[in-house]
């Protein structure tokens, strides 16, 4: 399941309602105290819980703080309230622009009370309007008094009867806020329902820039001791060390009692006055030691601040999936605060790559703030979410992308330039310029690269060259948006790799060729994912627990098409016709993402040449030097 959106409503600055789309890859930006950690802590509430009664808005004349959180990629089959599977859509839970919406209420008073709901288009016929709320017997009675017939359906299977009875009476729809926790009837089933539920929502994980680095702070020393302190509460392991405590105490004091024994031989007097006593139980925490050593043996917390963020952010990860595994959580949300903080620049590069490569791995989302232009600069357009304040005092939120007309905002990234104070900083280190599509294609050919050095040590890895400078072409990163300003008065050479299937490229690239020092290619295949193999295709899905089947690639199919269609085929009963465009163009970026990333990496030098690319691809590499 995919977070799509939040919206708030008197939740600390957040007076007035507003809603604040969610991608793969969200980094807010604004100036201090415009509410970005606020939305992140916002969500922390929606999915932990855990409020304060502070957290109302100040300036608000209501008592009730709203948190609504929309979902897109739920599965298709659920179970709900019994072992039997249906879907939301079959329930009639999905809200008018088909998305699960929920959202929590947390009302301040001497006390705070929570409700939390779903808001869906439902049954507007008041017969039917509370069907969900109704237990088996219930429903059977239901029927019965609809004079819905029920022969050849099971009557153990809520689902079933729920479906009788709808197509029974055809209903109109209307947008219901069904109130599914709380204060509800013990017989009310959309108690079981909301539990059933929670299971298939992701796991949130917040990651706060005033997470402390004091020595003090033993677990911040090293969050290895952390993990002791973990590992000794796995009950399997407590129960190992009850056996061992109870063995030495036996042992130990036949031992003593002996001691005693020969002692009363001695002196018996002085015997008696004397008992064995085995203390305390031992600390066990204290006796087993793990740390992270540097190759000069230094321990982690004689470390400088910025290494032991890093380590804590990674322990953060760490600790993360180890919950979504405990969970079973099917997918997770990464929240961080300022990963920046405390790092050197040339980290912050390093830092804000994990992140990106790591939003692009299968159900895993990741949200930031960050008031560093090093890490927006290399941020993809999409991604770019800036809060800014009107002078009135609301809050207002704006996109780098504009993602209906699927063109650059190019006010709101002026703004964004203008708030972190970005300027141009060409680097005397750059030698080429290669400027390609958007980034699945710097996916790809960083993976393409390696496998080819791997081949031949003259080609070049694309990976950590600071002479190669990488332009996204088709304007979907800010930092082509702040270079291009200058591009041509660097003098820089320049290789230009764009996909054949749009004749605009291609006029493109002819006219690249005819200009001093730069050259350009167009693929001889329809696009980069045509140099893939099928297997390597298909390894790369079942690496991620998903089988699917396709026809052999040749170098004409719509490769990222043809796998999401397949994808959905093999996975879902709805056609992919009857998919919004938004929602058949997100599962084909989607699989953009994973066959320029994981299935790349399926590749090698023999399944290159099995795809006739081998020639070619050295042809654009070596243009490099």
């Amino acid at each position: 399941m995919r977070l799509v959106s939040v919206s708030l409503k008197n939740f600390r600055s957040y007076k007035e309602p507003i809603e604040i789309e969610v991608q793969e890859l969200t980094c807010l930006i604004g100036k201090n105290d415009v509410g970005k950690s606020t939305i992140l802590e916002a969500l922390d509430v929606f999915f932990n819980d855990e409020i304060d009664k502070q957290d109302l808005s100040v300036n608000s004349n209501e008592q009730t703080i709203e948190i609504t959180c929309k979902f897109n990629n739920f599965l298709e089959n659920i179970i709900l309230d019994s072992t039997v599977e249906t879907s939301l859509s079959a329930e009639n839970l999905l809200n008018n622009e088909g998305l699960l919406e929920i959202k929590k209420t947390f009302t301040i008073g001497s006390t705070i009370s929570k409700a939390t709901y779903i808001v869906c288009l439902h049954d507007k016929d008041e017969k039917i309007s509370k069907i969900l709320t109704l237990k088996n017997s219930s429903l059977k009675s239901l029927a019965q008094e609809l004079n819905v017939d029920l022969k050849g359906i099971n009557k153990t299977k809520n689902n079933e009867i729920r479906k009788a009875i709808r197509n029974s009476i055809q209903s109109e729809k209307i947008l219901k806020e069904l109130k599914i926790d709380g204060n509800l009837d013990t017989e009310n089933n959309l108690k079981t329902i909301w539990s059933k539920l929670k299971a298939y929502l992701p796991l949130y994980t917040l990651f706060k820039v005033d997470k402390s680095i004091d020595d003090k702070d033993k677990d911040v020393q090293d969050p290895m001791k952390q993990a002791i302190k973990e590992t000794l509460a796995i009950p399997e392991i407590k129960e190992l060390l009850i056996q061992i405590e109870k063995s030495i105490r036996e042992k130990s004091s036949e031992v003593a009692d002996k001691t005693l024994e020969k002692l009363k031989e001695i002196d018996q007097s002085l015997a008696e006055k004397m008992k064995s006593d085995f203390g305390k139980a031992p600390s066990w925490d204290k006796i087993f030691d793990l740390t992270l050593l540097n190759e000069q043996n230094i321990p982690l917390n004689k470390r400088g601040s910025g290494v032991k963020r890093l380590v804590l952010l990674s322990f953060f990860q760490a600790q993360a999936e180890k919950k979504q595994t405990e969970n079973n959580s099917p997918s997770i949300i990464y929240a961080i605060e300022e990963p920046e903080t405390a790092q050197h620049p040339n980290h912050q590069k390093v830092l804000i790559n994990s992140l990106v490569n790591l939003s692009q791995k299968s159900n895993i989302q990741v949200l930031f703030t960050t008031h560093s232009s090093n890490l927006v600069r290399e941020i993809p357009i999409e991604s770019l979410t800036y809060i800014h304040k009107m002078n009135c005092g609301k809050n207002v939120v704006e996109y780098g992308l504009d993602f209906e007309k699927e063109s650059i905002n190019e006010i709101t990234l002026d703004k964004i330039i203008e708030t972190l104070g970005v300027l141009p900083n060409p680097s005397d280190k750059v030698k080429k310029l290669l400027f390609v599509e958007g980034n699945h294609d710097i996916n790809a050919l960083h993976r393409y690269s390696k496998i080819l050095n791997e081949y031949d040590s003259k080609i070049l890895t694309l990976l950590d060259r600071p002479d190669i400078a990488i332009i996204i072409a088709g304007g979907s990163s800010l930092k082509f948006y702040i270079d291009n300003k200058y591009l041509d008065k660097l003098g820089k050479g320049e290789v230009h790799i764009y996909d054949n299937d749009i004749e605009e490229y291609r006029a493109k690239i002819a006219k690249i060729n005819t200009q001093q020092n730069k050259k350009g290619f167009n693929t001889i295949k329809l696009e980069l994912e045509n140099y893939l193999c099928k297997d390597a295709i298909l390894e790369a899905y079942a690496s991620q627990g998903l089988i699917i089947d396709l026809p052999e690639i040749n170098d004409s199919l719509d490769v990222p098409l043809l796998v999401a269609q397949t994808l959905h085929s093999t996975y879902s009963n709805k056609p992919w016709d009857e998919l919004s465009e938004k929602d058949r163009k997100g599962k084909e970026s989607k699989c953009k993402r994973m066959l320029n990333t994981i299935a790349v990496e399926k590749m090698n030098i023999d399944r290159i040449k099995e795809r006739n690319g081998l020639d070619e691809m050295q042809s654009w590499f070596n243009a490099l030097h």
